[in-house]
């Protein structure tokens, strides 16, 4: 199923990152349920931290992820959007997300702990406009027993 809203399919390129695309050259915000579980929650995420912007989040496997919807508040599309995914946030797993989001910016472990990976996307500008490249930086490490990624957006 393809969203009209925010539908991003991996596809790889090259070792180290990931590229996610759209069908189609343009996009509108769609409100109606199209992304279920963690992998669903990677794809929100994503849109939300582009479309704010949000320069740069910390998820940690010993927290909640954090409620999308209380940081979309000021893009009332892309709000509705995300409330409509009705993601029950208790219930979702930070460890899985973190896995997901990691394995698709090609983060791997390394002798001295983490190597830093990417994720580039191709999503609109606001919620109704041109399709443009975004690019995710990602560093992940372990911390007090924890595992901690960082999401950066590059150009935030």
């Amino acid at each position: 199923m393809q969203p009209a809203g925010a539908g991003l399919q991996p596809i790889p390129r090259g070792a180290g990152r990931r590229s996610l695309s759209l069908v189609g050259t343009s996009m509108s915000v769609s409100v109606k349920k199209e992304w279920v579980g963690e992998s669903g929650y990677c794809n929100c995420l994503l849109v939300a931290m582009s479309r704010i912007p949000i320069p740069s989040m910390e998820l940690a496997s010993n927290q909640r992820p954090p409620d999308l919807e209380a940081l979309t508040t000021s893009r009332p599309k892309t709000c509705s959007w995300i409330r409509a995914q009705e993601f029950d946030y208790s219930a979702l797993d930070s460890s899985v997300i973190i896995q997901t989001l990691a394995g698709l910016g090609g983060v791997k472990r390394s002798f001295w702990g983490y190597r830093a990976g990417t994720i580039v996307v191709h999503d609109c500008v606001e919620d109704d406009g041109p399709v443009v490249e975004r690019r995710f930086h990602l560093k992940l490490a372990r911390s007090k027993g924890a595992l901690r990624l960082t999401v950066t957006l590059e150009g935030a």
